[in-house]
């Protein structure tokens, strides 16, 4: 029987407000691959086959919660900002390594991850009550 604790994609119902705002963090913060490797006479090209297709639209990703989520995250101690960052920022990276290099169980990989949507929580709150004075 497999422990539910292991499982890094079930999210407890109280943190599904941060766990939204931590992927619309995570898009914000992710690098994109640079098209580096295109001769210069192409590199502006654009396709016209978009004319042929149903735009698409994007969701919009509010700039000013993603820096504070930002600033909320790189204040966290160093084991729990690690695990937040590889949770939405670098989801392929594998579990083992992540839990090698911290040197914790799957159980105790969970319990960080889990304290660590709490911090980040609390030190939103933090940022917002200290503004508001």
């Amino acid at each position: 029987m497999k422990n539910d604790t292991n499982d890094f994609s079930r999210i407890a119902a109280r943190h599904d407000a941060i766990n939204l705002r931590l992927e619309q963090w995570a898009q914000w913060v992710s690098v994109r691959p640079q098209a580096w490797k295109v001769q210069p006479m192409f590199r502006q090209y654009r396709s016209h086959a978009w004319q042929w297709h149903m735009p698409e639209i994007k969701a919009q990703i509010n700039t000013i919660e993603a820096s504070e989520t930002e600033r909320a995250v790189s204040t966290l101690p160093e084991q729990h900002r690690t695990v937040i960052r590889w949770l939405y920022v670098w989801p392929w990276v594998p579990v083992n390594a992540v839990r090698r290099s911290l040197g914790l169980t799957r159980a105790e990989l969970a319990a960080v991850a889990d304290k660590g949507r709490d911090m980040v929580i609390d030190r939103l709150r933090q940022s917002l009550t200290a503004t508001s004075k």
